[in-house]
């Protein structure tokens, strides 16, 4: 039934438990992989020469920083995955990715990371619930 599960991963607290419940599902139903997706919010382009950063270096190390939760949790329940990492605005990028990708189910947190924001502007996991084709499980 759930060949293909997608979650939604920014390393929040729900988004870890969101990851653990499709872990379950996923032996469940027998899935043989898990895609873990996460986005990042658009970057801040600053002029590196001037601050001598670099910024790709450290989007990659919170990328890995983020990620290697998923990655225990992953290896501890012997689940096969794949990760995705996007840039952008998340509910953007996970509707988008999801009709480029077809998956039989999302899993995803119920807030993730910037929570007043979402209380404010909206939540990620509302607008992909209501605009993806295929269910969403979203958990607290």
């Amino acid at each position: 039934m759930y060949n293909k599960v997608l979650v939604a991963f920014d390393g929040s607290k729900p988004a870890v438990h969101a990851l653990q419940h499709a872990t379950e599902l996923a032996k469940i139903a027998g899935t043989k992989k898990i895609m873990i997706l996460h986005v990042n919010d658009e970057p801040m382009h600053l002029p590196e020469p001037v601050y001598k950063v670099n910024l790709d270096q450290l989007i990659d190390e919170d990328n890995a920083k983020v990620l290697s939760t998923a990655y225990e949790l992953l290896l501890a329940a012997d689940v096969s995955y794949e990760t995705q990492i996007l840039e952008g605005d998340p509910s953007e990028e996970i509707i988008s990715y999801v009709e480029e990708n077809p998956y039989d189910v999302i899993v995803m947190g119920s807030n993730g990371k910037e929570f007043i924001k979402e209380t404010f502007l909206g939540s990620v996991s509302h607008a992909v619930a209501h605009s993806v084709g295929c269910p969403v499980i979203i958990v607290k």
